[in-house]
């Protein structure tokens, strides 16, 4: 097949999904372009050429982001229906995630989209706090898996998985909206710490959707009608000298470094388990579940493979 997938991506970590899901398809001989949505790459795919097509996206409140959903607003109506998947990344596995791809699904129903499967992958938060490198870690092993096992379940003629959205989630989700149009009460309070900026720039090279410019005073400030609140700016800033408003208590700083997270062997490659106890215990019921996912399509689980 060809396939296209489209992604948005704040702090990488569902380009980094997509990039997995590409290459295993690739390794079973399919045709994979990646495209991840940025504001100074234009989108010259065409899409009536391709035969499945994947959207990818990180889950901001329960939702899609609004600069995701503006370009799918863009797309114009397919000549023919035409299959589509979902890929979605969050830092947490609870239902509520589930419906925050219904708004883009009428969306793109209405240009000739139909999906058919949608999965929900975790990756470290990139807010509210930062994740011990133990769980950072066990995620970034299962991910490469995982997308492999998703890969495959897409190809076979089983009925791959889909995602069932709850009422009241759908209804949380429409409230929880609201977090596209903060960005017009935040960024007039994003301040930039003179004492601690060196005038990289990464913030403003890095901001996907460019909300991020230098004024006439040579300051650095963030356009409000652009922002997309996904903490790029805050996450990779090198020196951590940006106060993002009313977010700043939960802004989380510094990428994480997982290939070399991944190499330290004084760090322990499984965090979740069977004994963990408090909020972390809430995720066993994901990784069980996606263990029993590797074991149908016999893929080694990443925690035995990383130990032997």
């Amino acid at each position: 097949m060809k396939i296209l997938l489209i992604s948005f991506s704040g702090t990488s970590h569902t380009t980094m999904c997509g990039d997995y899901i590409k290459k295993h398809f690739e390794e079973l001989g399919h045709q994979v372009d990646h495209y991840s949505i940025k504001h100074d790459v234009p989108f010259t795919y065409d899409i009536n050429a391709y035969d499945l097509i994947g959207f990818g996206y990180p889950i901001h409140a329960f939702n899609a982001p609004a600069a995701f959903v503006k370009f799918i607003k863009k797309l114009p109506k397919l000549k023919e229906k035409k299959r589509y998947f979902i890929f979605k990344v969050s830092g947490e596995p609870f239902a509520p995630n589930n419906a925050s791809s219904y708004h883009s699904y009428l969306k793109l129903k209405r240009r000739n989209f139909v999906l058919f499967s949608e999965k929900h992958f975790l990756m470290p938060y990139n807010i509210i706090f930062r994740y011990r490198d133990s769980l950072a870690k066990q995620m970034y092993l299962y991910l490469d898996a995982l997308t492999k096992a998703y890969v495959l379940e897409l190809l076979n003629e089983e009925k791959p998985e889909k995602l069932w959205y709850a009422p009241w989630h759908v209804v949380w989700s429409f409230l929880l909206r609201i977090e596209w149009v903060a960005p017009f009460f935040n960024s007039p309070f994003v301040k930039i710490k003179k004492d601690r900026c060196v005038n990289c720039h990464k913030c403003i090279k890095e901001c996907p959707v460019g909300a991020m410019f230098i004024n006439k005073k040579g300051k650095i400030r963030i356009k409000a009608t652009k922002c997309a609140m996904c903490m790029r700016c805050t996450m990779y800033c090198p020196t951590d000298a940006i106060t993002y408003g009313f977010m700043n208590p939960w802004k989380v700083n510094k990428p994480f470094l997982f290939e070399k997270i991944k190499k330290d062997k004084d760090i322990p490659a499984e965090f979740v388990n069977k004994d963990t106890k408090g909020y972390f215990k809430l995720f066993n019921k994901y990784f069980n579940k996606q263990k029993a996912l590797l074991e149908k399509y016999n893929i080694p689980n990443p925690i035995e493979e990383y130990y032997k």
